[in-house]
Order: C-alpha cells, then sequence, then structure tokens
C-alpha cells in the first residue's frame, strides 16, 4: 500500500499525500533520518556503516530486528518478521543490501 502511495488495488485507503508526509523528514530528526514514524535512513551498523541503499528506500523498523523496506525505485518490499536473540545473526548493512542490489530495477 505505501509503495504504491496509499492505493491498493485501485482503491484508496489512505488519505493522498499521506504517504509524502511521512517520507518527509521532522523538525529535528539528527542528519534527516526519520520523517513520521518512517525511517529514511537505516542506523549505522557497528563496523560496516550505513547499509549502501537506493535513495528512494524508506523503512519501518521493529523489535528483534524486525524491518519493512521499501524501495520503489526497485518496486520492491521487504517483510523480515524473524525473530533476533543472537547480536549479529542480523544486520542491516550486511543482509539487507545484497537482496535489494539483486532486486531488477522497477517499471
Amino acid at each position: 500500500m505505501y509503495l504504491h502511495d496509499g492505493v491498493w488495488h485501485g482503491r484508496r485507503l489512505l488519505p493522498e499525500g499521506w504517504v509524502s508526509y511521512n517520507l518527509m523528514p521532522t523538525r529535528g530528526a539528527p542528519d534527516a533520518r526519520y520523517g513520521a514514524h518512517i525511517w529514511l535512513k537505516l542506523p549505522q551498523s557497528p563496523g560496516l556503516g550505513e547499509p549502501p541503499m537506493p535513495e528512494d528506500a524508506y523503512y519501518m523498523l521493529g523489535h528483534d530486528q524486525q524491518i519493512v523496506a521499501v524501495v520503489p525505485s526497485r518496486d520492491l518490499v521487504i517483510v523480515r518478521l524473524g525473530l533476533t536473540r543472537e547480536e549479529r545473526a542480523w544486520d542491516h548493512a550486511r543482509d539487507l543490501a545484497p537482496i535489494v542490489q539483486a532486486a531488477s530495477p522497477g517499471p
């Protein structure tokens, strides 16, 4: 739904402009890292830095490294619901970026 500006199967479910509003950096957000409940840049990974992601990517981050990554330029949404108890079992820079890089650019 976010990938298509709040429209699902041709039906608008979110008000027009809602997704754009969520993707605007909030005032005071360090380095423009987040908008309205949406991360615009991933946190840096220890020793790996910030993942090399497309500029238009944005994220919903959850507990134990759960993530929803939306990459409009690749027409791609990645959902990770895994439970990560061990430190470094999942790392955004190491694990997410290669998946995105493997996806062909979208339409």
